[in-house]
């Protein structure tokens, strides 16, 4: 508990400082992770940590011991639920078509980095068994990176899917291949107990799924179901745990396993894989806010010759390994030839097996660790950029998704919180600004109002619009730009219908708003608009955005504070239109 709250203030100003960066990053068109990276690099003990001596003021803002303590704790977390994401896009469905032929461009692909790190390796160093283990290192993929620099932009479409895919199955083939090799190479380690280990880690975590998938047709609230994934992860980093104390192979092949069972298992693991997203993002931030304070940027120096041949190796087995499965495989015109770049990111799985490699063998490897962590420095702040663009290029990224949506200026955002506060302690004197015609609809809105989006099932739709509290449910798109409305007499007629209750989403209801509210309007016109199209409440839009929702009551209740105040006179006037 001590290192927990020591920590808390360095933790917090990394999640905020990582939030705007990331924010920033995306106007410059660079992914968000990698601004989450730099933070981490900016806070940690190799950058900002050098300057600042600990015990000085100012240093209790870095991440320290106690910080690294905790990022460590949630990076073990947020890893689980990266890898039970990356398992649930394993659909059996889509694998019984393209099945043996994604198998085979992730042979084409491993095989050929594996082969050109090795040759790499060896004729540089001239050591065979350093070679074979810095091979398997070059094969793994980071699935943290990939994963959200795909679910950033709402990458969707066979690109997308395959890197995804493809990273999981990098991963499968060097965890099991891991403890294999040092045996051939080293004479180290227990093999068969190692793969045994592995195996159980991966039926438990399949049997974990299964059961989850059972457990969610039995509840049938949807705030229930959403909290299905958190547990199912929790449970299989616990099992895993259970299975091989301390190791992270182990997790990462049980999470992995949890999510391809409950995505075939269960109709509702989509919407377990939104809220999980939803729920647990800030500890993806905390994930690379921890990678990124580990990360020692001087460790490129210490590289040399031998290092540039490993990370040169690697990025070209990996793309014209991917063009070799492309070409066997017959994939042309299905996936784009620059795939191989969506596949560089490397950490979390390189950054473990060199942590076994320091247990297993100690200074024997010391010089590999160096090479790998130095790749890892530089894969995994070029690599998610290389990842988006191979998606934007693959055009399975809206145009919307890759511009910065802008949000309230600095100025305008005091005005408005202070006009919010005023307003609820009761400073804010209505009265005066009413007596003077400046009412507007921005003083009677409610600025966070319930919506839906464009793509929610009929169901989504039906439950949001009973808890809105409104007659009618805005429906918007990614950028929050006023698609409609659905009102109750919308949904009547597929209520009854179930042949299109599956069929039918929030944008297929939503009807055309042609004259919505805007903040500066008069709240008496409001009013009388209101009046004009017989609705109790109605959408208020600035500059395309959805902005707010006025309702009739809250206009009554705002003209009744300003005229008990006794500042405005003809208050029957205004409030009798």
């Amino acid at each position: 508990m001590g290192a927990l709250l020591e920590s808390l203030p360095s933790i917090a100003l990394g999640l905020f400082l990582a939030l705007r960066g990331g924010r920033r990053a995306q106007g410059w068109g660079l992914p968000r992770v990698t601004a989450y990276l730099l933070t981490g690099i900016l806070l940690g003990p190799h950058l900002l940590g050098r300057l600042i001596p600990p015990g000085s003021p100012g240093s209790f803002l870095l991440i320290g011991p106690a910080g690294h303590e905790v990022l460590g704790w949630a990076k073990q977390l947020a890893l689980g639920f990266i890898l039970f994401r990356v398992g649930s896009e394993f659909r059996f469905a889509q694998l019984r078509r393209v099945g043996p032929r994604i198998l085979l461009l992730s042979i084409c692909e491993v095989a050929t980095c594996a082969a050109a790190v090795f040759v790499a390796v060896l004729l540089v160093s001239g050591d065979a068994p350093l070679a074979m283990v810095a091979a398997l290192l070059a094969t793994s993929s980071a699935p943290s990176a990939t994963l959200l620099t795909l679910r950033e932009v709402e990458a969707e479409g066979p690109a997308s899917h395959a890197l995804i895919q493809l990273v999981g199955l990098n991963n499968l083939v060097t965890l099991l291949a891991f403890p294999l090799v040092l045996v051939v190479a080293y004479d180290v380690g227990q093999p068969l107990m190692a793969t045994r280990t592995a195996l159980f880690a991966l039926a438990g975590g399949a049997a974990l799924g299964v059961g989850m998938a059972i457990s969610l047709e039995t509840l049938k609230l949807d705030r229930e179901r959403s909290v299905g994934g958190i547990v199912l992860v929790l449970a299989a980093l616990g099992l895993a745990g259970a299975i091989d104390p301390g190791s992270t192979s182990s997790a990462m092949l049980a999470c992995l396993a949890a999510g391809i069972a409950l995505s075939n298992g269960s109709h509702y693991a989509e919407q377990l894989s939104t809220s999980v997203d939803a729920g647990v993002y800030p500890l993806y931030v905390l994930f690379f806010l921890g990678a990124g304070s580990e990360l020692e940027l001087g460790v490129l120096a210490s590289m040399g010759v031998l290092g540039a041949c490993f990370v040169l190796a690697r990025a070209g087995g990996k793309l014209f390994g991917t063009q070799l499965g492309l070409r066997l495989g017959r994939w042309q015109g299905e996936l784009p030839p620059t795939l191989g770049a969506g596949l560089l990111c490397q950490a979390g799985v390189a950054l473990g097996l060199v942590a076994a490699l320091e247990v297993e063998l100690g200074e024997q490897t010391a010089g590999l660790r160096t090479i790998v962590l130095g790749s890892v420095v530089l894969f995994e702040i070029f690599g998610p950029i290389l990842t988006r663009e191979v998606a934007v290029r693959a055009g399975e990224v809206k145009l919307a998704n890759l511009v910065l949506v802008g949000g309230t200026g600095g100025a305008r955002a005091v005005r408005e919180v202070a006009g919010e506060l005023g307003q609820n302690l009761g400073v804010v004197d209505l009265g005066r600004i009413a007596a003077a015609g400046g009412l507007e609809v921005r003083h009677a809105m409610h600025r966070a109002p319930g919506t839906a989006r464009a793509n929610l099932t009929f169901d989504r739709v039906l439950k949001i619009l009973g808890e809105v509290g409104s007659d009618l449910l805005p429906v918007v798109d990614e950028t929050d730009t006023l698609v409609g409305v659905i009102s109750f007499s919308d949904t009547k007629d597929i209520l009854y219908d179930p042949s299109l209750r599956d069929l039918v989403i929030a944008e297929d209801l939503a009807q055309p708003v042609t004259a919505p509210l805007i903040p500066d309007l008069s709240l008496q016109e409001a009013l009388q608009r209101l009046d004009e199209m017989h609705v109790h409440s109605w959408p208020v839009v600035e500059d395309g955005r959805l902005v707010g929702m006025l309702k009739r009551r809250d206009v009554y209740s705002t003209l009744h504070r300003a005229f008990a105040s006794g500042r405005v006179s003809g208050a029957a006037d205004e409030g009798g239109s």
